[in-house]
């Protein structure tokens, strides 16, 4: 289909209540954000008649950290144990309901599939999700898309990948024009997201996915020719999220070209101006929040609307722009010479990309910075 079709039938969909939108986002970030807090919160509540809460909570976070590595059957089983012995041992009705919730919660990532894949919510979510906005769109060199062996960087990650999920994983038009295209996220979250497996699992069809970015899945789809999407700053890139900045982590993040090179695929740069703006953070102790983060546990402190923080800022223009796709060669041991120098066509491409729109996002002096 042609982008000018592709505007054509943007056009006639009909844009949805606000309200709607809104609680379709209140409902994954709970899942989304909420679900490890909760069972952090939960496991440590139901020690803490023996340790207190503050105590309790910190050998949460401890075993949360251990278990997260481990067969999550196990990991189920460790929580029942621990939760239910300790609220047998202190006899309170509130401790028994603290170890039930932990549990089911883990439950959860011990099953292989949560939910079917729904047609009905993904269609629900396509038109709900980019209507929470003022203005949420997806342009650039789509014209240059093509339907296999695509890799798209998505950029930046911001504190909840707002655009990522509005225009490009839940975007009608990003899947128009791609094909059919796996998003990849980081292994807990995809494997081991708790609630959030509900909106991964329904999301499987025709159109891709939602994988993680372990090497050998990596390798799996990309032997196949699938294409693919991702955010290579991940955690880390949220954890140096600063309100109003637009800042990318990506000095140090390789991997990503190297497989493009072993594989032969076309890299596209994708930037969302807006997302700099969902959220306002809190800064400080960034050396800890850079250590949970590679256990696993992402660390970000954020407000969104003022009369519900968890929600992002609406009146903001989440534009997303994908840029020509760099084509290139196929080399099956690319030396790290090899891969330094394709990286650095590479943000060359995304700065390209960045100051030809910021114009047209309605920031013209804005600068990427690239950490």
């Amino acid at each position: 289909m042609s982008s000018g079709r592709l505007l054509v039938a943007e056009s006639k969909q009909v844009r949805p209540p606000w309200w709607r939108c809104a609680l379709l986002w209140v409902a994954s970030g709970f899942a989304w954000v909420v679900s490890i807090p909760l069972l952090l919160f939960t496991l440590g509540g139901s020690m803490q008649p023996h340790m207190g809460w503050a105590t309790g909570i910190g050998a949460a976070c401890g075993m949360f950290s251990i278990l997260v590595q481990v067969d999550q059957r196990l990991a189920a089983f460790a929580v029942f144990l621990v939760s239910f012995s300790s609220a047998l041992a202190a006899q309170q009705l509130m401790t028994f309901v603290l170890a039930a919730v932990a549990t089911c919660l883990t439950t959860l990532n011990a099953k292989r599939r949560v939910c079917n894949p729904s047609e009905q919510f993904l269609d629900f979510q396509y038109g709900h999700y980019s209507g929470y906005h003022k203005r949420s769109e997806l342009n650039g060199a789509l014209e240059d898309i093509h339907p296999s062996r695509s890799f798209f960087a998505c950029h930046p990650h911001g504190v909840l990948s707002i655009g990522w999920i509005s225009n490009v994983c839940w975007g009608r038009k990003f899947h128009q024009v791609a094909g059919r295209c796996f998003c990849l996220i980081d292994p807990t979250l995809r494997n081991k997201g708790l609630l959030a497996k509900f909106f991964l699992d329904a999301y499987e069809g025709p159109h891709g996915g939602f994988r993680d970015t372990r090497s050998h899945t990596m390798q799996e789809l990309m032997e196949r020719g699938s294409s693919v999407a991702m955010i290579p700053g991940a955690y880390q890139e949220a954890t140096a999220f600063t309100y109003g900045r637009e800042r990318v982590a990506l000095a140090r993040r390789k991997g990503f070209v190297k497989y493009c090179l072993q594989y032969g695929y076309r890299l596209h740069p994708v930037y969302t101006f807006g997302e700099s703006e969902t959220y306002y953070t809190a800064c400080g102790f960034e050396w800890f929040r850079l250590w949970l983060n590679r256990k696993g546990i992402p660390t970000v402190a954020f407000r969104g609307l003022p009369w519900c923080p968890l929600l992002p800022r609406s009146d903001v223009e989440m534009l997303t722009f994908v840029g020509p796709a760099l084509e290139l060669p196929q080399i099956s041991h690319p030396s790290p010479q090899e891969v330094d120098e394709w990286h650095a066509r590479y943000i060359d491409a995304l700065v390209a990309l960045f100051d030809k729109h910021k114009a047209e996002a309605g920031k013209p002096a804005a600068v990427l910075e690239i950490v």
